[in-house]
């Protein structure tokens, strides 16, 4: 369509409404909703006077119907990228076609200079030309604001990445995006002023928040203790247990300052009456007081020093033992102690004389068995002997897995034995086998002398 130029006056009115219109469009984005949405082909009454038609066809019928000047026709359409080779994406689908298409001017010129030619500037040329950077056809409000911050010199992280723009930037909300200050204090002079434990303000503490604090919540700071690192227990304690008084310089770093209650309740083993020394971290962790680990290696004064009542309470004095108690126990239980045994030369019996009495099963005493200990026993365990019969080679073969008392069954006299028990010999049997044999008596003895190895 041609377009004509219009007389000064009218121009100046139209270009005004529609001017104003744009900018109270930006300007009260929540008042949006008094330009009530139309088809594409007709205007809203909000924007001012319709604009001229000078140059518009002469054909009314392409647009209006009837007779009606204002009336519309419904089935109006134009297949606007067919037509101009422009196609129409986003919110401009539904954008009134008299917006763009006018008498102020031919519509190329007005394309040509981008979102500028339609759009007000309401940042006033101070983010720059390019719209699209943070604009789409389909929304006029920002998008990828947050993904763009992280370019400028204060990336929006944590909470500060929900927090309306205008928080910061005061005209924001007209459009205006100064360079605002990045000092934490500068938006959170108020938190500061309410931050009493500690009391911010009474310490100094008025800059570099992000020391202490993270973009993600204001609450649980993590003061970076360089010169006392807060690690196990020392990381969940309150500040002021162990900054009295609101004096957060000068405090003493000994773990003593802070547990001396508990170095003087200590009764296991007694830390006073030992002399401990209050160097704590020799032996306690930060993670809990008991289940200390002490180091023995710098101990030159013997065992005993620490140990005596714990020697004297086992049967170690009547026994005459050395109070060198490394030679059987470790640093990690008092209990459970591997006694070597190479270097007795006493005998078994000279320790173990009780447990040798008491055994029933068999009866050491009554059955006469020796105290050479070693001969059935091991140095692990009393229980589970093993007696091999060195002198009794019957013991193998099929008698091997016999129990004691199956040959033995005289349960107070392990000297005796039998062999007829077991085998279901017939006496007459045997003597008629054996008349030739010289000496020859029908009792275990006389039977183990001729089989010792309990064959035929």
């Amino acid at each position: 369509m041609k377009h004509i130029r219009l007389p000064r006056l009218q121009t100046l009115v139209l270009a005004l409404a529609l001017v104003f219109g744009v900018i109270a469009c930006a300007l009260h984005g929540t008042k949006r909703s008094a330009y009530a949405p139309v088809a594409p082909q007709e205007w809203q009454k909000a924007r001012g006077p319709v604009v001229p038609h000078e140059s518009f066809p002469l054909d009314c019928a392409q647009c209006h119907e009837g007779t009606s000047w204002h009336k519309i026709r419904k089935d109006f359409v134009f297949d606007h990228a067919k037509e101009t080779g422009v196609p129409l994406e986003g919110a401009h689908t539904g954008a009134e076609c008299l917006r763009c298409h006018n008498d102020r001017g031919p519509v190329a010129e007005f394309a040509a200079r981008g979102c500028a030619g339609c759009h007000e500037d309401v940042h006033f040329g101070k983010l720059g030309k390019g719209c699209a950077d943070c604009h789409s056809q389909v929304d006029w409000g920002p998008s990828p604001e947050i993904a763009r911050h992280s370019r400028t010199r204060f990336p929006l992280v944590g909470s500060h990445a929900a927090v309306a723009c205008f928080a910061c930037h005061e005209g924001a909300d007209v459009g205006n995006f100064d360079r605002t200050s990045t000092e934490c204090i500068d938006c959170h002079r108020d938190q500061l002023a309410q931050a009493l434990n500690p009391d911010h303000l009474a310490q100094g503490w008025t800059d570099r928040c992000d020391r202490c604090h993270i973009p993600t919540t204001w609450g649980g700071a993590g003061f970076n203790h360089a010169t006392f690192p807060l690690t196990g227990q020392h990381a969940v304690a309150a500040c002021n247990a162990c900054h009295t008084g609101g004096v957060f310089s000068g405090t003493p770093s000994a773990c003593v300052a802070c547990h001396q209650s508990e170095f003087n309740a200590t009764t296991d083993p007694n830390h006073v009456t030992q002399n401990f020394p209050t160097t704590c971290q020799n032996c306690h962790n930060t993670s809990t007081w008991s289940g200390a680990s002490f180091n023995h290696s710098g101990i030159t004064s013997g065992c005993v020093a620490c140990h005596q009542s714990d020697y004297n309470s086992t049967n170690h004095a009547a026994l005459n033992y050395p109070t060198t108690c490394q030679n059987c126990h470790n640093t990690s239980t008092w209990r459970g102690a591997n006694f070597n045994h190479s270097g007795v030369t006493r005998g078994c019996v000279t320790c173990h004389q009780t447990e040798f009495n008491s055994t029933t099963n068999p009866n050491h005493t009554s059955a006469g068995f020796p105290t050479s200990c070693q001969t059935c026993h091991t140095t692990t365990g009393w229980n589970g002997a093993t007696f091999s019969h060195p002198q009794f080679p019957i013991n193998n073969g099929r008698h091997s897995n016999l129990t004691c008392q199956q040959c033995h069954n005289t349960p107070n006299n392990y000297t005796i034995f039998t062999c007829t028990n077991c085998h279901a010999h017939q006496q007459n049997d045997m003597n008629d086998e054996h008349d030739r044999v010289s000496g020859y008596t029908y009792v275990s003895s006389a039977c183990y002398s001729c089989h010792p190895t309990g064959s035929r």
